[in-house]
């Protein structure tokens, strides 16, 4: 009869601490988990990068069912006080907690603001769009010791 009764406050401890886990994990909000950081994209030490690239893939990770937005803005363009936006990407992080995201860069300076939202953390840099002749250019000069530069031809 002792263990019967031992077998039954086992077996209700087992489901109070089941339904108790449960509740904690399903009462929480992604505004509550601020776990939101960018992983690849752009260096969120740097406030100015330069690519010959026309996009980036811009990734990280957040709670899940976190909506997380990135912009790209025209810096050079500003209307009503703020830059002009270029693009808007709005995504809802899924059960991996990763998102990634491809963005589109114009030439020219792009500044890119990357945010989450319930949360005061924002990710920005301005990403400067190379032409891609530029990169053919240098690829095509060779220095030699004792002169300045020469062409591949």
């Amino acid at each position: 009869m002792f263990i019967k009764q031992i077998k039954y406050v086992f077996i209700l401890t087992l489901c109070f601490m089941a339904i108790q886990a449960i509740s904690v994990f399903g009462s929480q909000t992604p505004s509550q988990v601020a776990n939101f950081s960018i992983a690849e994209g752009f260096d969120t030490t740097k406030d100015y990068e330069a690519t010959f690239d026309s996009t980036r893939v811009v990734s990280g990770t957040a709670a899940k069912g976190t909506n997380i937005n990135i912009s790209v803005y025209d810096p050079n363009v500003v209307v009503g006080g703020s830059y002009s936006k270029i693009s808007n990407y709005d995504l809802v992080v899924g059960q991996s907690g990763i998102f990634r995201q491809t963005i589109g860069l114009k030439l020219g300076k792009n500044y890119v603001v990357a945010s989450s939202a319930g949360s005061d953390v924002s990710y920005h840099t301005t990403i400067n769009r190379k032409e891609g002749q530029i990169q053919s250019d240098l690829d095509g000069i060779i220095v030699l010791p004792g002169q300045k530069y020469a062409l591949k031809k």
